[in-house]
Protein backbone atom coordinates (compact mmCIF):
# COMPACT_ATOMS: atom_id res chain seq x y z
CA UNK A 1 0.00 0.00 0.00
CA UNK A 2 1.40 3.39 -0.97
CA UNK A 3 2.11 5.90 1.76
CA UNK A 4 0.10 9.11 2.16
CA UNK A 5 3.27 11.01 1.31
CA UNK A 6 3.64 9.15 -1.97
CA UNK A 7 -0.05 9.73 -2.79
CA UNK A 8 0.27 13.42 -1.94
CA UNK A 9 3.37 13.77 -4.12
CA UNK A 10 1.58 12.02 -6.97
CA UNK A 11 -1.36 14.41 -6.75
CA UNK A 12 1.07 17.35 -6.66
CA UNK A 13 2.82 16.16 -9.82
CA UNK A 14 -0.56 15.64 -11.52
CA UNK A 15 -1.68 19.17 -10.63
CA UNK A 16 1.63 20.66 -11.78
CA UNK A 17 1.42 18.75 -15.06
CA UNK A 18 -2.10 20.08 -15.59
CA UNK A 19 -0.94 23.64 -14.88
CA UNK A 20 1.98 23.21 -17.30
CA UNK A 21 -0.33 22.01 -20.05
CA UNK A 22 -2.73 24.92 -19.39
CA UNK A 23 0.10 27.44 -19.50
CA UNK A 24 1.46 25.92 -22.70
CA UNK A 25 -1.97 26.15 -24.33
CA UNK A 26 -2.38 29.74 -23.11
CA UNK A 27 1.06 30.66 -24.38
CA UNK A 28 0.30 29.12 -27.76
CA UNK A 29 -3.05 30.91 -28.11
CA UNK A 30 -3.18 33.83 -30.50
CA UNK A 31 -4.24 37.08 -28.85
CA UNK A 32 -7.10 38.80 -30.61
CA UNK A 33 -8.52 42.14 -29.47
CA UNK A 34 -12.20 42.42 -30.33
CA UNK A 35 -13.87 45.80 -30.07
CA UNK A 36 -17.50 46.43 -29.12
CA UNK A 37 -19.31 49.67 -28.33
CA UNK A 38 -21.34 48.52 -25.33
CA UNK A 39 -22.82 45.50 -23.57
CA UNK A 40 -26.01 44.59 -25.42
CA UNK A 41 -28.09 41.56 -26.33
CA UNK A 42 -26.72 41.90 -29.86
CA UNK A 43 -23.29 40.87 -28.53
CA UNK A 44 -24.56 37.54 -27.16
CA UNK A 45 -22.72 35.40 -29.78
CA UNK A 46 -19.49 37.16 -28.80
CA UNK A 47 -20.09 36.38 -25.13
CA UNK A 48 -20.80 32.75 -26.00
CA UNK A 49 -17.59 32.44 -28.02
CA UNK A 50 -15.62 33.58 -24.99
CA UNK A 51 -17.50 32.03 -22.08
CA UNK A 52 -18.42 28.67 -23.67
CA UNK A 53 -14.86 27.94 -24.79
CA UNK A 54 -15.16 28.32 -28.55
CA UNK A 55 -12.26 30.78 -28.70
CA UNK A 56 -10.13 28.46 -26.57
CA UNK A 57 -10.91 25.49 -28.83
CA UNK A 58 -9.62 27.51 -31.78
CA UNK A 59 -6.43 28.52 -29.96
CA UNK A 60 -7.54 32.12 -29.57
CA UNK A 61 -7.10 34.34 -26.52
CA UNK A 62 -10.00 36.68 -27.24
CA UNK A 63 -9.84 39.98 -25.38
CA UNK A 64 -13.03 42.01 -25.68
CA UNK A 65 -12.71 45.77 -25.15
CA UNK A 66 -15.55 48.27 -24.89
CA UNK A 67 -15.10 51.49 -26.82
CA UNK A 68 -18.13 53.71 -26.33
CA UNK A 69 -18.18 55.33 -29.76
CA UNK A 70 -18.44 53.70 -33.18
CA UNK A 71 -16.16 56.38 -34.62
CA UNK A 72 -13.47 55.72 -32.02
CA UNK A 73 -13.82 51.96 -32.46
CA UNK A 74 -13.23 52.21 -36.21
CA UNK A 75 -10.20 54.42 -35.60
CA UNK A 76 -8.86 51.80 -33.18
CA UNK A 77 -9.33 49.19 -35.89
CA UNK A 78 -7.51 51.30 -38.47
CA UNK A 79 -4.63 51.98 -36.07
CA UNK A 80 -4.25 48.27 -35.27
CA UNK A 81 -5.19 48.53 -31.58
CA UNK A 82 -8.21 46.35 -32.34
CA UNK A 83 -8.16 43.44 -34.80
CA UNK A 84 -11.92 42.86 -35.14
CA UNK A 85 -14.74 45.35 -34.63
CA UNK A 86 -18.27 44.05 -34.11
CA UNK A 87 -20.50 47.01 -34.88
CA UNK A 88 -22.90 48.23 -37.52
CA UNK A 89 -21.14 48.61 -40.88
CA UNK A 90 -22.01 52.27 -41.56
CA UNK A 91 -18.85 53.79 -39.98
CA UNK A 92 -16.73 51.27 -41.90
CA UNK A 93 -18.42 52.31 -45.15
CA UNK A 94 -17.60 55.92 -44.31
CA UNK A 95 -13.98 55.01 -43.54
CA UNK A 96 -13.58 52.98 -46.74
CA UNK A 97 -14.84 55.93 -48.77
CA UNK A 98 -12.10 58.00 -47.11
CA UNK A 99 -9.44 55.48 -48.14
CA UNK A 100 -9.31 53.01 -45.22
CA UNK A 101 -8.46 49.40 -46.11
CA UNK A 102 -11.37 47.90 -44.17
CA UNK A 103 -13.62 45.00 -45.12
CA UNK A 104 -16.80 43.49 -43.69
CA UNK A 105 -16.23 39.73 -43.51
CA UNK A 106 -19.49 38.50 -41.99
CA UNK A 107 -22.16 39.38 -39.48
CA UNK A 108 -23.93 38.34 -36.30
CA UNK A 109 -27.06 40.50 -36.54
CA UNK A 110 -28.63 40.63 -40.04
CA UNK A 111 -31.52 42.88 -38.95
CA UNK A 112 -31.34 45.99 -36.80
CA UNK A 113 -33.80 46.12 -33.90
CA UNK A 114 -33.98 49.73 -32.73
CA UNK A 115 -36.59 51.77 -30.91
CA UNK A 116 -36.92 55.51 -30.35
CA UNK A 117 -37.66 56.36 -26.72
CA UNK A 118 -38.38 59.82 -25.38
CA UNK A 119 -38.46 62.00 -22.32
CA UNK A 120 -41.94 61.45 -20.79
CA UNK A 121 -43.25 64.87 -21.83
CA UNK A 122 -42.91 63.93 -25.51
CA UNK A 123 -45.49 61.39 -26.68
CA UNK A 124 -45.21 61.54 -30.47
CA UNK A 125 -42.52 62.15 -33.08
CA UNK A 126 -43.94 65.51 -34.30
CA UNK A 127 -43.53 66.81 -30.74
CA UNK A 128 -39.74 66.40 -31.10
CA UNK A 129 -39.64 69.39 -33.45
CA UNK A 130 -37.36 72.10 -32.07
CA UNK A 131 -35.62 69.74 -29.60
CA UNK A 132 -32.20 68.13 -29.22
CA UNK A 133 -31.94 64.38 -29.70
CA UNK A 134 -29.11 62.31 -28.22
CA UNK A 135 -27.14 59.89 -30.42
CA UNK A 136 -24.26 57.46 -29.90
CA UNK A 137 -22.41 58.96 -32.86
CA UNK A 138 -23.24 61.41 -35.62
CA UNK A 139 -22.37 58.85 -38.33
CA UNK A 140 -23.49 55.58 -36.74
CA UNK A 141 -26.16 53.34 -38.20
CA UNK A 142 -28.63 54.21 -35.45
CA UNK A 143 -28.32 57.90 -36.34
CA UNK A 144 -28.89 57.17 -40.03
CA UNK A 145 -31.96 55.11 -39.08
CA UNK A 146 -33.18 57.88 -36.76
CA UNK A 147 -33.02 60.47 -39.54
CA UNK A 148 -35.07 58.15 -41.74
CA UNK A 149 -37.78 57.79 -39.08
CA UNK A 150 -37.94 61.55 -38.47
CA UNK A 151 -37.90 62.27 -42.22
CA UNK A 152 -41.05 60.17 -42.65
CA UNK A 153 -42.77 62.64 -40.30
CA UNK A 154 -41.50 65.67 -42.22
CA UNK A 155 -38.71 66.54 -39.78
CA UNK A 156 -35.36 67.60 -41.24
CA UNK A 157 -32.03 67.83 -39.36
CA UNK A 158 -30.89 71.31 -38.28
CA UNK A 159 -34.11 72.88 -39.53
CA UNK A 160 -36.41 70.95 -37.18
CA UNK A 161 -34.13 69.32 -34.63
CA UNK A 162 -30.53 69.11 -33.46
CA UNK A 163 -28.40 66.10 -32.53
CA UNK A 164 -25.78 65.77 -29.82
CA UNK A 165 -23.29 62.91 -29.55
CA UNK A 166 -23.49 61.35 -26.08
CA UNK A 167 -21.98 57.88 -26.43
CA UNK A 168 -23.32 54.61 -24.96
CA UNK A 169 -26.92 53.87 -24.04
CA UNK A 170 -26.40 54.37 -20.30
CA UNK A 171 -25.17 57.94 -20.83
CA UNK A 172 -28.01 58.78 -23.21
CA UNK A 173 -30.66 57.37 -20.86
CA UNK A 174 -29.16 59.41 -18.02
CA UNK A 175 -29.55 62.57 -20.15
CA UNK A 176 -33.07 61.49 -21.06
CA UNK A 177 -33.94 61.18 -17.39
CA UNK A 178 -33.37 64.91 -16.85
CA UNK A 179 -34.88 65.76 -20.27
CA UNK A 180 -31.54 67.28 -21.30
CA UNK A 181 -32.35 65.51 -24.57
CA UNK A 182 -35.81 64.84 -25.94
CA UNK A 183 -35.28 61.32 -27.31
CA UNK A 184 -32.71 58.70 -28.28
CA UNK A 185 -32.46 55.47 -30.26
CA UNK A 186 -31.84 52.31 -28.25
CA UNK A 187 -31.55 48.63 -29.10
CA UNK A 188 -34.39 46.23 -28.52
CA UNK A 189 -32.84 44.63 -25.45
CA UNK A 190 -32.71 47.99 -23.68
CA UNK A 191 -36.35 48.88 -24.31
CA UNK A 192 -37.55 47.05 -21.21
CA UNK A 193 -35.14 48.94 -18.96
CA UNK A 194 -36.16 52.21 -20.62
CA UNK A 195 -39.82 51.47 -20.00
CA UNK A 196 -39.09 50.73 -16.37
CA UNK A 197 -37.39 54.14 -16.14
CA UNK A 198 -40.56 55.78 -17.48
CA UNK A 199 -39.48 56.49 -21.05
CA UNK A 200 -42.19 55.86 -23.66
CA UNK A 201 -41.34 53.97 -26.85
CA UNK A 202 -42.62 56.26 -29.61
CA UNK A 203 -41.28 54.45 -32.70
CA UNK A 204 -39.81 51.13 -33.80
CA UNK A 205 -37.36 51.00 -36.69
CA UNK A 206 -38.95 47.86 -38.15
CA UNK A 207 -42.13 49.85 -38.82
CA UNK A 208 -40.18 52.24 -41.03
CA UNK A 209 -37.21 50.30 -42.43
CA UNK A 210 -37.73 46.60 -41.63
CA UNK A 211 -34.61 45.07 -43.16
CA UNK A 212 -31.16 46.56 -42.44
CA UNK A 213 -27.86 44.72 -41.94
CA UNK A 214 -26.58 45.46 -38.44
CA UNK A 215 -23.70 44.06 -36.34
CA UNK A 216 -20.93 42.88 -38.65
CA UNK A 217 -17.36 41.62 -38.41
CA UNK A 218 -15.06 44.39 -39.63
CA UNK A 219 -11.31 43.99 -40.13
CA UNK A 220 -8.40 45.72 -41.78
CA UNK A 221 -8.01 43.81 -45.05
CA UNK A 222 -4.20 43.99 -44.91
CA UNK A 223 -4.14 42.48 -41.42
CA UNK A 224 -6.64 39.80 -42.51
CA UNK A 225 -4.53 38.81 -45.52
CA UNK A 226 -1.44 38.50 -43.33
CA UNK A 227 -3.34 36.46 -40.72
CA UNK A 228 -5.81 34.53 -42.87
CA UNK A 229 -5.74 31.33 -40.81
CA UNK A 230 -6.35 33.24 -37.60
CA UNK A 231 -9.28 35.04 -39.24
CA UNK A 232 -10.78 31.71 -40.33
CA UNK A 233 -10.31 30.21 -36.85
CA UNK A 234 -11.95 33.28 -35.33
CA UNK A 235 -14.93 32.95 -37.64
CA UNK A 236 -15.19 29.22 -36.88
CA UNK A 237 -15.43 30.06 -33.17
CA UNK A 238 -18.07 32.69 -33.83
CA UNK A 239 -20.10 30.38 -36.05
CA UNK A 240 -20.13 27.74 -33.32
CA UNK A 241 -21.14 30.42 -30.83
CA UNK A 242 -24.02 31.57 -33.04
CA UNK A 243 -25.27 28.01 -33.39
CA UNK A 244 -24.95 27.51 -29.63
CA UNK A 245 -27.20 30.53 -29.03
CA UNK A 246 -29.84 28.97 -31.29
CA UNK A 247 -29.68 25.53 -29.68
CA UNK A 248 -29.19 26.48 -25.99
CA UNK A 249 -31.85 29.15 -25.46
CA UNK A 250 -32.15 28.84 -21.69
CA UNK A 251 -28.40 29.00 -21.15
CA UNK A 252 -28.17 31.86 -23.65
CA UNK A 253 -30.73 33.83 -21.64
CA UNK A 254 -28.68 33.33 -18.47
CA UNK A 255 -25.45 34.29 -20.22
CA UNK A 256 -27.03 37.45 -21.65
CA UNK A 257 -28.15 38.55 -18.20
CA UNK A 258 -24.73 37.82 -16.72
CA UNK A 259 -22.75 39.70 -19.35
CA UNK A 260 -25.03 42.68 -20.06
CA UNK A 261 -26.34 43.41 -16.58
CA UNK A 262 -29.89 43.45 -17.98
CA UNK A 263 -32.39 41.82 -15.62
CA UNK A 264 -33.01 38.15 -16.31
CA UNK A 265 -36.74 38.72 -16.83
CA UNK A 266 -35.87 41.07 -19.68
CA UNK A 267 -33.13 39.00 -21.28
CA UNK A 268 -35.55 36.07 -21.37
CA UNK A 269 -38.04 38.16 -23.37
CA UNK A 270 -35.35 39.79 -25.49
CA UNK A 271 -33.33 36.72 -26.47
CA UNK A 272 -36.42 34.69 -27.34
CA UNK A 273 -37.80 37.60 -29.35
CA UNK A 274 -34.50 38.03 -31.22
CA UNK A 275 -34.35 34.34 -32.04
CA UNK A 276 -37.95 34.27 -33.24
CA UNK A 277 -37.43 37.33 -35.49
CA UNK A 278 -34.11 36.19 -36.95
CA UNK A 279 -32.15 38.99 -35.27
CA UNK A 280 -29.37 36.52 -34.39
CA UNK A 281 -27.61 34.97 -37.36
CA UNK A 282 -26.93 31.24 -37.32
CA UNK A 283 -24.44 31.19 -40.20
CA UNK A 284 -22.60 34.53 -40.12
CA UNK A 285 -23.90 35.64 -43.52
CA UNK A 286 -24.49 39.27 -44.43
CA UNK A 287 -28.02 40.31 -45.33
CA UNK A 288 -27.14 41.69 -48.78
CA UNK A 289 -30.51 43.34 -49.38
CA UNK A 290 -30.28 44.97 -45.97
CA UNK A 291 -26.70 46.01 -46.69
CA UNK A 292 -27.71 47.62 -49.98
CA UNK A 293 -30.54 49.41 -48.18
CA UNK A 294 -27.99 50.80 -45.72
CA UNK A 295 -25.81 52.04 -48.59
CA UNK A 296 -28.87 53.67 -50.15
CA UNK A 297 -29.74 55.44 -46.88
CA UNK A 298 -26.18 56.72 -46.58
CA UNK A 299 -26.05 57.63 -50.27
CA UNK A 300 -27.53 61.11 -50.19
CA UNK A 301 -24.86 62.46 -47.87
CA UNK A 302 -21.92 60.17 -48.69
CA UNK A 303 -21.85 59.85 -52.47
CA UNK A 304 -21.89 62.57 -55.08
CA UNK A 305 -24.19 60.82 -57.50
CA UNK A 306 -26.03 57.63 -58.35
CA UNK A 307 -25.68 54.76 -58.87
CA UNK A 308 -24.42 54.06 -55.37
CA UNK A 309 -21.76 51.35 -54.93
CA UNK A 310 -22.87 47.71 -54.62
CA UNK A 311 -22.25 45.73 -51.40
CA UNK A 312 -19.29 43.92 -52.96
CA UNK A 313 -17.21 47.08 -52.70
CA UNK A 314 -17.22 46.67 -48.91
CA UNK A 315 -17.61 42.90 -48.42
CA UNK A 316 -15.15 40.01 -48.49
CA UNK A 317 -16.87 36.72 -47.78
CA UNK A 318 -13.95 34.43 -48.66
CA UNK A 319 -12.90 33.88 -45.03
CA UNK A 320 -16.48 33.20 -43.94
CA UNK A 321 -17.08 30.67 -46.72
CA UNK A 322 -13.99 28.75 -45.63
CA UNK A 323 -15.07 28.84 -41.98
CA UNK A 324 -18.60 27.74 -42.89
CA UNK A 325 -17.15 24.82 -44.83
CA UNK A 326 -14.97 23.81 -41.88
CA UNK A 327 -17.90 23.92 -39.47
CA UNK A 328 -20.21 22.09 -41.87
CA UNK A 329 -22.59 24.95 -42.65
CA UNK A 330 -24.06 24.94 -46.15
CA UNK A 331 -25.23 28.37 -47.33
CA UNK A 332 -26.91 28.72 -50.71
CA UNK A 333 -26.69 32.49 -51.01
Amino acid sequence: MKSKTALGWGRFLLVMASVAVHCAVAAAADRLVIGNVSRTLEQLPNYAASDKGFFTEEGIAGEVVLIGSTDTLIQALISGNVQVAIVDPSPAINAIERGASLKIIGGTVPRAAYSLVSCPKYKTIPELKGTTIGVVSLVSGSTIFLREILKSHGLQPTRDYNMIQLGPTTQRLASLKTCAISATMILGGDVYTAREMGFPEIARLQDYVPDLQFHSFIVDSRWAEANSQLVIRYLRAMLRAMQWVHTHKDEAVQLAAKRTGIALKYTRIGVNDYLARGIYSSDGSVNRDGFQRLIDLMGESLFKQRPYPPPDKYLDMTYLRRAQQDVGISVSR
